[in-house]
């Protein structure tokens, strides 16, 4: 089977440290797809260097995965985000599984730098608890950024819904691909280094999250989960001083999902 390894890109130059993971992969990918929303310096000369196809599509980021998807011919697409690298036997991992019958979409974890900020610690452990606890027990909270999927789903489906963004996106693709019958595996083994050192203060944290949250919020209601969440009974409990106040942000953007639904 055919994979196409898509990126979608905008003004981070840590695609660098991406794309050269990526040729180092045991399982080359068949195509390195970057799409860009319209980064300001020359990624298209960089993609170049690495024999990666480019495609400059300016929008959101579910905006441009959609459109860049409508472009792939591949079997299996699987996603990378510029701020992460792919340890070797990545996409080896991710589409094994595929490839013999035994899943329609994967996904692996991610293993982190040493935080250069208390802001950039909070993110880590938030994304570690992610992984070593919700993912394992559900695969709907799956984050896109580091997996694999048959493309024929995104037909199926429609893509990702444009009205839905900040990264819950992911939980309701991964929702409505369930409901559909397609089956999801986490494989702890396909890791990927994550660098969040861009969220280097509170107030990028405070914005980051809150922007979350509310799509997240948005994304319960929109597929009749919210309920079922609330009774699942594994929030995150993170040893950090801003979780207290991501526990206030809740109901807040809970309430501002339902006034802008």
């Amino acid at each position: 089977m055919k994979v196409t390894v898509l990126i979608t890109s905008y003004n981070d130059r840590r695609i660098i440290n991406t794309l050269e993971s990526l040729i180092k992969q045991t399982r080359k990918p068949d195509e390195i797809f970057v799409a860009d929303g319209g980064t300001k310096w020359d990624i298209k000369s960089l993609c170049e260097q690495y024999n990666a196809r480019f495609e400059l599509i300016p929008g959101n980021v579910v905006q441009t995965r959609n459109k860049a998807i409508k472009m792939i011919n591949s079997d299996i697409v699987a996603f990378i985000d510029t701020d992460e690298v792919a340890s070797a036997d990545w996409l080896k991992l991710l589409t094994e599984p595929i490839e013999n019958g035994s899943a329609d979409f994967t996904g692996g974890p991610a293993k982190h730098l040493q935080p250069r900020s208390r802001a950039e610690d909070y993110v880590n452990k938030l994304e570690d608890y992610i992984y070593n606890v919700m993912v394992p027990r559900n695969i709907m909270y799956l984050p896109m950024g580091n997996s694999a999927w048959k493309r024929e789903i995104f037909d199926r489906l429609g893509g990702f819904d444009e009205n839905i963004w900040g990264g819950s996106e992911d939980y309701d693709i991964n929702m409505r691909a369930i409901e559909a019958g397609y089956r999801g595996i986490y494989i702890s083994e396909a890791y990927v280094i994550h660098d969040h050192s861009d969220i280097n203060s509170y107030e990028k944290l405070l914005k980051k999250r809150y922007s979350y949250l509310r799509a997240t919020a948005k994304t319960y209601i929109k597929n009749g989960k919210l309920i079922q969440r609330s009774r699942e009974g594994f929030a995150a409990k993170i040893d950090h001083p801003f979780y207290i106040v991501e526990t206030m942000l809740k109901p807040i953007a809970l309430l501002d999902a339902i006034i802008r639904k």
